[in-house]
């Protein structure tokens, strides 16, 4: 085990991931990163330090049960010079009954970027803070950074939720149920229904369940997926964290190991999907040491198509509200 502060080490030292933020999910983030052994260096960053030296000094007291990784906490920004992966973490806290666009986190990540673009211009910047998609596409318009170094989480944890349902239905395994969440991670979120498969069979020639409908099928795990984080988990412990942490964590070993995995991930849509260039939404993507390495154009019929199109306007109207909030100074501070 190795646990240092950030004046027990030089800022030129290189490798491993940093998470922005140690509350709930930066710290939930941290810990997923070691249990699953994501990387050999983590470097947790705190305006508080005490709170950043808390919570590395309790994952780090595991790591003696588990593999060797060096578990750094920190409030210097020069402390995360030389990382591969920066996971953003920061933000208000989301509450029970709230929209994920309610917040106006837009001038708080405007100055995270730009001190990430000072200390560790190379690196991929994931982003969890929400609203993700917009928070991704400001990341992006503010950062000197190439836009494929800079993605968000988006629907990489609905998308695996939906897996899980649909398979557990049709008696398969999760790796065999090929479908995705796509758009707004939010209320405006769907199933690209149109091009799910159960593996190389389309999911509407796929043998159901006695007694089960197509159509009720769809209805169940949409209901479910959507339903899960905000109503069931929020409702019941106040906020989300182990499971996006475990998403976040396997993105970033994707980045890390280059393994070239497709995830649903923030990113500017391609011109295939005729919602605009400048919208950012969750979709398909291969993901790997460059960050985004290739985006995917999904097959979607008619409707899936609308419900895209909606999707982008929401995430559009959201952007503007908080290019206006920075025009009046509406934000948190670092």
């Amino acid at each position: 085990m190795l646990t240092r502060m950030a004046s027990e080490f030089p800022h030129d030292m290189a490798g491993g991931v940093a998470v922005v933020g140690a509350g709930n999910v930066g710290a939930a983030v941290a810990n997923a990163l070691v249990l699953l052994h994501a990387t050999d260096r983590v470097v947790l960053w705190d305006r508080n330090l005490a709170r950043a030296e808390g919570e590395a000094w309790d994952i780090a007291d595991g790591t003696p049960l588990l593999h060797n990784v060096e578990v750094i906490a920190t409030d210097d920004w020069r402390d995360l010079a030389g990382v591969e992966v920066i996971v953003v973490t920061v933000g208000v806290a989301f509450r029970p009954g709230q929209s994920r666009l309610d917040e106006r986190d837009g001038d708080l990540v405007r100055a995270i970027i730009e001190q990430l673009d000072a200390v560790a211009p190379d690196a991929v910047v994931l982003m969890l803070s929400n609203p993700v998609d917009v928070l991704t596409r400001i990341a992006q318009d503010h950062s000197a950074r190439p836009a494929h170094l800079i993605l968000g989480a988006g629907t990489v944890l609905d998308t695996a939720r939906l897996r899980h349902g649909l398979a557990a239905i049709l008696g398969v395994d999760s790796q065999n149920a090929h479908v995705h969440v796509i758009g707004e991670h939010g209320d405006s979120s769907f199933p690209a229904w149109s091009s799910a498969t159960i593996g190389p069979v389309p999911l509407r020639s796929f043998p159901l369940p006695s007694g089960k409908s197509l159509a009720a099928l769809k209805t169940g795990c949409m209901e479910r997926t959507c339903r899960r984080g905000p109503d069931d988990i929020m409702s019941r412990k106040g906020h989300t964290d182990a499971g996006i942490a475990v998403a976040a964590s396997r993105i970033v070993e994707c980045v890390v190991r280059d393994q070239r995995r497709i995830y649903t991930v923030s990113v500017p849509a391609l011109a295939e999907y005729g919602v605009g260039e400048t919208a950012v939404l969750s979709l398909p993507c291969v993901v790997g040491r460059g960050g985004v390495v290739r985006r995917l154009a999904l097959a979607l019929d008619a409707d899936d198509q609308a419900m895209l199109g909606r999707s982008a306007a929401v995430l559009e109207g959201a952007y503007q509200s908080n290019e206006i909030s920075e025009q009046v100074g509406i934000a948190g501070e670092v």
